[in-house]
């Protein structure tokens, strides 16, 4: 079980980095993009794709831990980190942040739109920060638990 969650945890850091570098690519085409809509909707795409994983893979990683380290059950992404956050895994302000990335991932399977897709990107960019707390939080825990 340790192996399976150090693996689930290298998971997301490994899909958190990708997230990272789509972001910074994202600035560094600013811009470009600004005056080219495809390479715009091409960059935020891309920057959507990276966060979806890198979400994905976050709340998969804290539902094993909570399982392994206190044999909670849990089954979606706000229960995971109302759990987190009630076994102090997780501070309260960035649980909000985290389930504000939940509404951010929800609009995700409507990217459809171009407009939403660009409001969506531009929302997980903000949020970006919060992954990256959550990466480093659960890195010490796992370090510890390990």
């Amino acid at each position: 079980m340790v192996s399976e969650l150090s693996h689930k945890f290298l998971n997301f850091k490994n899909a958190h980095s990708a997230f990272a570098q789509a972001i910074e690519t994202q600035q560094k085409f600013l811009l470009l993009s600004q005056e080219d809509e495809n390479l715009d909707n091409l960059l935020s795409a891309g920057v959507i794709q990276h966060f979806e994983l890198a979400y994905e893979t976050l709340w998969k990683f804290l539902k094993e831990y909570l399982k392994y380290t206190y044999e909670v059950e849990v089954n979606s992404p706000r229960e995971t980190f109302r759990a987190c956050y009630e076994h102090k895994v997780l501070p309260e302000s960035l649980v909000s942040e985290l389930i504000q990335l939940a509404d951010a991932r929800n609009k995700t399977t409507h990217v459809y739109n171009q407009i939403l897709a660009r409001e969506i990107c531009n929302d997980v960019v903000k949020h970006h920060h919060a992954m990256k707390n959550a990466l480093e939080i659960v890195g010490l825990v796992e370090k510890i638990a390990v």
